[in-house]
């Protein structure tokens, strides 16, 4: 419940008080509402801007992963759909216009660039359609909207200096030294370097197929497996923690 009024309040304005339990949440709009998901990164690590009355949208770097939260008409598409991806490729599509002509040999790809960033959107949207009652994601056509979020030069130049090129070069580099060394004509039968994976004593051997690799959701539940191993051994069990989603 109190997400939700939490969400009221990011939404509707700033003409709108909005009060929990006969307590004024400290939340003017949207601007604020994203602040709840940054905690405690700086002002600049956020690009905030009113593009027009029925778009708000911001830009943060993410950590390797597209994230999105959005919301149409009010409605918090937990999944996002397609006037997320529209907010993101067009930002994403600027930003690797301006990566590859000053880095060309750096070969980064539209979905590298998309893939550290960390996009809000609050919309309004005309007739909406969602892909289910529960309305977890938009499926309106970006040509029926209803309206435009035009992606200005001067939004750009913000994101550029939150260190979302720097973390994108960064992350294509490791790629091109990643696969390097797939044709380096070295043979390897087992998988090194990879942080926060305890492998199996037997992964990558002659009884590879014999090993079960048990993915965990966070670090906290990687512990607990890890515990489990004393029991049953780690000769054909390893564990690895799976980064949750947004």
């Amino acid at each position: 419940m109190r997400k939700r009024v939490c969400d009221v309040a990011g939404t509707i304005g700033k003409n709108t008080k909005v009060y929990l339990n006969g307590e004024r949440l400290p939340i003017k709009g949207f601007s604020d509402y994203v602040n709840l998901y940054l905690g405690g990164k700086d002002a600049s690590a956020k690009v905030y801007e009113q593009v027009n009355p029925r778009w708000e949208i911001c830009v943060a770097v993410s950590e390797g992963q597209f994230q999105q939260v959005s919301f149409v008409n009010s409605i918090n598409t937990v999944k996002g759909g397609t006037h997320a991806n529209y907010v993101a490729d067009a930002v994403a599509a600027q930003l690797l216009e301006r990566i590859n002509k000053k880095n060309k040999s750096a070969g980064v790809k539209p979905f590298q660039v998309k893939s550290h960033l960390w996009v809000f959107v609050n919309a309004m949207i005309e007739n909406p359609a969602f892909d289910s009652q529960t309305k977890e994601t938009l499926t309106t056509k970006a040509s029926s909207f209803g309206s435009k979020c035009e992606i200005t030069e001067e939004f750009i130049k913000k994101v550029l200096k939150t260190g979302v090129v720097e973390s994108v070069l960064a992350f294509a580099a490791f790629k091109q030294s990643k696969e390097l060394k797939k044709t380096d004509g070295a043979k390897r039968g087992r998988l090194t370097g990879i942080p926060k994976l305890d492998d199996a004593n037997e992964a990558g051997g002659r009884n590879s197929d014999k090993c079960t690799l048990i993915l965990t959701e966070g670090d906290s539940a990687k512990a607990l497996a890890i515990s489990g191993l004393s029991v049953v051994g780690r000769d054909y069990f390893g564990v690895f923690p799976v980064r949750r989603g947004s």
